[in-house]
């Protein structure tokens, strides 16, 4: 091959590999970002979530019971432990459960400025929410289950702090998926197979909140 005709070939592989490196990244899924703990704060506590979610009636057909030992997984902003906190009180207690440590500071310090003393905050890691083994009544993850990564893995992890009676409630989208979270996306036939391997039967759901399902699980 001439030097001339070997200098174009190379000049055309190297536009198809461009060409192949930009058509992978246009493929690529986009993946989600979690907002700084500020920003991530006034979404969580946006009235127009609030609105939709409902919390003082999620918490009323939950049923938490006083002297109830309870966990907010995935807690945020606390949006939903600090009612839960009311709703356990006097002697019950409520983790709030978290990867940030900014989303955790916000939980303590807002719950002292209310007066909630019953509120244990807990840093976690992300494939488990390193509580107590057998310490639960409820937990709840609303939100949240979207945002893990080994969906099954955790709830394997989180079936052992449950008590034998205990129930696990997920609150989380269905088919309202906000725009940004592509890649978080799963089905209701994919829960229902975590759910299946992880050892829990479904009780009770409740269609209340659009684009949501709201589902109760206790211990098979």
């Amino acid at each position: 091959m001439s030097t001339g005709v070997y200098r174009r070939a190379s000049r055309v592989y190297g536009v198809l590999v461009l060409f192949a490196f930009i058509a992978g990244v246009i493929a690529m899924p986009a993946q989600y970002r979690q907002p700084k703990a500020a920003d991530y704060i006034k979404i969580l506590e946006d009235p127009h979530r609030i609105d939709r979610l409902m919390p003082p009636e999620i918490i009323r057909k939950i049923g938490f019971k006083p002297g109830q030992v309870v966990a907010d997984i995935g807690s945020g902003s606390g949006l939903f432990t600090r009612p839960m906190a009311r709703a356990v009180e006097p002697s019950g207690k409520v983790y709030a459960v978290d990867i940030d440590r900014d989303l955790l500071a916000h939980v303590a310090r807002t719950a002292a400025d209310q007066g909630i003393r019953n509120i244990t905050t807990v840093l976690a890691p992300e494939d488990s929410p390193s509580l107590p083994k057998g310490s639960l009544d409820v937990a709840l993850i609303c939100d949240t289950l979207h945002h893990i990564a080994q969906r099954q893995v955790y709830l394997q992890n989180l079936r052992e702090c449950l008590k034998p009676d205990g129930r696990l409630v997920i609150i989380d989208f269905s088919t309202g998926w906000p725009a940004g979270h592509e890649s978080l996306h799963f089905t209701m036939e994919e829960l229902a197979g975590w759910i299946r391997d992880a050892g829990y039967v479904k009780v009770s759901e409740f269609e209340d909140i659009e684009g949501n399902f709201f589902h109760i699980y206790k211990l098979r």
